[in-house]
């Protein structure tokens, strides 16, 4: 049987070969195969062109793909987009797509829309959302400067099949003060394969314990993991540390595959 566009271009996507993929995946798309538009978007996002992703998903939500409007709402708020977003969010969720109502609460929050953040966390946190209970922990902790509450939800929610809340935990117990505590809670993070452990732990290890050695160590497991976002943050621990050239080769690399908080940096660094 003859693969579909839609898999040869995938295929070509898993082995990196982006600029061959996306000729295949735009006639996949134009001849209406299932999954061509979200392949199409994906392989965009990792050329770092999330303009012409967002057009692909706004053109297939508007269509009746609606599984891929969380993925529009992720993308329109990484450019900004806070109107495309909240309408594609509020979309996927109304099409059943609870995944989206963690994203929602994060973008809610990023709006400082704190009240309705805190209900739409609190509701994914019931649905069984595995990162909603650390956003919740971490909205009340940071935006809200609610220790006490923040405290309470991160104990009351911990679980190891949850394993982000053992970041929010340690976020906590550093604001407390209490270091040891927040660098325990951190290892059992990493141990447990909370979402970029290595790079929440490298933070912490360069803000509170002033080790930019074992900082750096943890932000390079983060890469060799390839936790999302880990371009952005070594790049940026190299340009504090004064150690730009090599700032600039990590910062190209991210960008090269779709960062835009390394991309912007980069931007900055070579200004």
């Amino acid at each position: 049987m003859t693969p579909s566009l839609t898999d040869r271009g995938a295929r070509l996507r898993d082995d990196d070969r982006h600029e061959e993929a996306l000729p295949l995946l735009r006639d996949a798309v134009a001849a209406g195969e299932p999954g061509a538009s979200r392949q199409l978007a994906l392989t965009l996002m990792e050329t770092g062109d999330y303009e012409a992703a967002e057009k692909v998903l706004v053109t297939a939500v508007d269509g009746g793909e609606t599984r891929l409007a969380g993925l529009l709402g992720a993308v329109a708020d990484d450019l900004g987009h806070a109107v495309t977003a909240e309408s594609a969010y509020r979309t996927a969720l109304a099409a059943g797509n609870g995944e989206a109502a963690n994203d929602f609460g994060v973008f809610l929050r990023g709006q400082e829309r704190f009240d309705e953040a805190i209900a739409v966390l609190t509701e994914a946190v019931r649905a069984g959302d595995t990162l909603a209970a650390g956003n919740l922990v971490h909205l009340y902790l940071e935006d809200l400067a609610d220790v006490g509450t923040a405290e309470r939800l991160a104990r009351e929610h911990l679980d190891e099949r949850r394993p982000s809340t053992y970041v929010a935990l340690a976020a906590v117990l550093a604001a407390r003060g209490d270091l040891a505590g927040a660098e325990e809670a951190h290892r059992r993070s990493v141990e447990l394969g909370a979402p970029k452990a290595h790079q929440n732990f490298a933070l912490f290890l360069w803000e509170e314990r002033d080790d930019p050695v074992a900082a750096e160590r943890e932000f390079r497991l983060a890469k060799e993991d390839d936790e999302p976002g880990w371009g952005y943050e070594l790049g940026n621990f190299l340009v504090e540390r004064g150690r730009p050239d090599e700032a600039g080769d990590v910062l190209a690399h991210a960008s090269a595959w779709g960062d835009l908080e390394a991309r912007a940096l980069l931007e900055d660094l070579e200004a």
